[in-house]
């Protein structure tokens, strides 16, 4: 019998309905990437004009659909993060005592309808306002956009923080500098599948797509990483370890010796200091396997958690799949 395997998950869940009160953690990245808004300096996002026009245009949503509220946000280089509250249009304040009568009733407000409007009118004002004599960039957003449906006020609470040190981690990733390596570089020149997954998890949800020469990337931190890694030394795979600590720690046990010794492991890291791995560590690490693998493998996705926020940075058009 002939079995579909992985694919990329959609953008959108299509059970779900988005125009259901809650609160939507949305992502849109700048069209291939480029760093349109401003540059980040001591931790500190500063935005140029075209920043502050999407910071503008985000803060005053609500005046235009009072069925939202614009919460957390922040305007990096090249992309953007908010959460988008739903409250429904009947529950505003701007619909008090109004009319609330089928007739007078306007359909359900839905995150696509805001998103898609939000990406055309900041274009708009881009090219009008930040860009009036071209030259500039011929489109403002990618084409689409990412968005994780919070479930609670934990996972409310960790995706704000998310936001609201993003420029910080951001920073910090960028200072990591070029890393150094021990082992086969040659590895570096094979293709390489990126493999990522969230804690949660101990088991595979199915096998990964491999092909015979792929070179398996990754930082090797959650439970599920590190079973990959293990088994892939003991399946004699080409492996390339992203660490988040000093290069040569750790390396002194016998299958990861012989690995090195047969140029099966490639292990690389920019950090010198021989300490635990902080979370801008792992977000180095996880940023580079995404940065450089030609397809990335997520193995299992915490909707709440850091690599999901991550992932709603990566290049839109990178080949993506969930197990």
């Amino acid at each position: 019998m002939e079995t579909s395997g992985p694919s990329r998950k959609a953008l959108r869940w299509k059970l779900w309905d988005y125009s259901t009160p809650g609160d939507y953690f949305v992502t849109i990245c700048t069209d291939a990437k480029a760093p349109l808004f401003g540059v980040v300096a001591h931790g500190r996002m500063i935005l140029n004009e075209a920043g502050k026009m999407v910071q503008r245009v985000w803060n005053n949503l609500p005046e235009h659909y009072p069925g939202m509220e614009s919460g957390e946000a922040v305007v990096m280089p090249d992309h953007f993060h908010g959460i988008v509250r739903i409250i429904g249009r009947d529950q505003s304040p701007a619909n008090a005592g109004r009319d609330q009568s089928p007739a007078r009733t306007a359909p359900p407000l839905s995150l696509p309808d805001i998103m898609r409007n939000f990406k055309s009118y900041t274009t708009s004002q881009f090219f009008k306002v930040c860009c009036p004599a071209g030259g500039g960039p011929r489109k403002l957003w990618h084409r689409s956009y990412w968005d994780v449906i919070v479930q609670d006020e934990k996972a409310l609470a960790n995706i704000q923080n998310y936001i609201r040190f993003n420029p910080q981690n951001y920073e910090a990733v960028m200072q990591c500098g070029e890393p150094r390596f021990i082992g086969n570089q040659a590895l570096f020149m094979q293709p390489k599948v990126g493999f990522l997954a969230s804690r949660g998890a101990i088991s595979l949800h199915g096998t990964l797509p491999l092909c015979k020469d792929d070179a398996i990337l990754s930082g090797f931190l959650s439970p599920l990483e590190r079973q990959v890694f293990w088994a892939g030394l003991k399946n004699r795979r080409p492996l390339i370890w992203v660490k988040p600590w000093s290069l040569d720690e750790g390396l002194n046990v016998l299958t990861i010796q012989t690995a090195l010794a047969e140029g099966r492991l490639l292990v690389l890291s920019p950090f010198e200091k021989s300490t635990a791995p902080s979370v801008r560590r792992a977000l180095w690490c996880n940023e580079y396997v995404i940065a450089q693998c030609q397809r990335l493998v997520v193995g299992h996705l915490n909707p709440e958690g850091m690599l999901a926020c991550i992932l709603s940075e990566a290049d839109p058009d990178k080949q993506l799949v969930y197990l």
